[in-house]
């Protein structure tokens, strides 16, 4: 029996950075769905079962701050790989779970993207 794809949420608030990691991901089987920022984010998450979350930090309505600190509010079990600019990833993580978090610095090498993400994912 073949295994379920592993689903991925992309959140971004540009949709070129969306759709440029959608496509990267999905040219490696994962199945992708995106969101412009953390509200639409956090109520896919909360709709639905995924695998991965890929998230900016400077987003409109909810930043990717306040996203990963409501997935953790609401226990949420996921592993997370942030992508920011280096000034943008600050202590303000300080004091919550980081087993499960990767940062990563824009512009991402896909490449590394997809090691990452495979890394996470295995098993």
């Amino acid at each position: 029996m073949k295994n379920p794809k592993k689903k991925i949420l992309v959140v971004d608030d540009s949709e070129m950075v969306r759709n440029f990691h959608s496509y990267i991901i999905k040219m490696f089987g994962y199945e992708v769905e995106t969101a412009e920022n953390g509200i639409v984010a956090l109520e896919k998450l909360l709709s639905d079962e995924y695998q991965l979350l890929v998230t900016d930090i400077n987003m409109p309505k909810m930043d990717g701050y306040e996203l990963i600190k409501n997935v953790q509010e609401h226990g949420i079990a996921i592993k997370v790989i942030i992508i920011s600019t280096e000034d943008e990833y600050e202590s303000k993580l300080m004091g919550t779970e980081q087993d499960n978090r990767i940062q990563m610095v824009k512009p991402t090498d896909p490449e590394k993207l997809v090691r990452t993400i495979k890394m996470l994912l295995q098993g």
